[in-house]
């Protein structure tokens, strides 16, 4: 399974309009107004799982304001994305720590070496995902699994359309990026999701805020 680049929503993801509107629309939009978690919830997770001095992946870092806010001290930072321009721009926000790019589907094995990172991120992503399902999209989990070094720390959200409170608002939302084709979590749920996490992490951890679960986990 692999992304569709020509799909309507690559037009959102060139270098300019990500830089421009993805705090706007979608930091501090969308994640309040139609899912219900306030942004500072997504933060928490970058504050308690990025220390300085560690190996970052950020699987779809967006603009690269999280990490970016997160502010820690001699990182070497990783960004992966299917879509360069969404790379281009954090990469950018994020140029003093000189991040390496990985132009990359997330579904596919991952370009990094085996046990090499200290954190990962993924957050909000798994719903833009292409599947049908969380267990459509497991190879994320596996991929993250492979780099991530014994007693590491992954960290992540995403909104899921199962297993958490959803409003007409979210709903009507989550219908309406679904068939835009910037998400695809037509069902996702909250059980799939811990599943996955389960099977490949040890001490799961998990929160529901709004529409939105957040995870974090330990490698094993």
């Amino acid at each position: 399974m692999s992304y569709d680049t020509s799909a309507p929503a690559t037009r959102w993801w060139a270098p300019r309009l990500v830089q421009r509107l993805y705090d706007p629309l979608v930091v501090h939009g969308t994640y309040r107004f139609l899912w219900r978690c306030h942004v500072r919830h997504v933060l928490g997770l970058y504050y308690s799982t990025v220390r300085d001095g560690d190996t970052v992946l950020e699987i779809g870092p967006g603009n690269g304001g999280h990490l970016d806010r997160t502010d820690r001290q001699d990182l070497t930072v990783h960004l992966m994305d299917a879509f360069p321009g969404s790379m281009t721009a954090a990469a950018e926000r994020l140029a003093r720590y000189t991040p390496t790019q990985h132009p990359a589907n997330a579904l596919e094995p991952f370009p990094m070496e085996h046990d090499s990172v200290d954190a990962v991120m993924l957050s909000m992503v798994v719903h833009c995902l292409p599947g049908q399902s969380v267990t459509d999209k497991e190879a994320v989990f596996d991929g993250v699994a492979g780099v991530l070094r014994p007693g590491g720390r992954f960290a992540g959200a995403t909104v899921l359309s199962r297993g958490v409170p959803h409003t007409r608002r979210s709903r009507a939302g989550l219908s309406l990026l679904n068939r835009q084709e910037v998400f695809s979590c037509h069902d996702d749920s909250l059980a799939d999701l811990e599943t996955a996490l389960e099977k490949r992490f040890d001490q799961v951890q998990m929160s529901i805020v709004g529409s939105v679960a957040l995870w974090q986990v330990i490698g094993r």
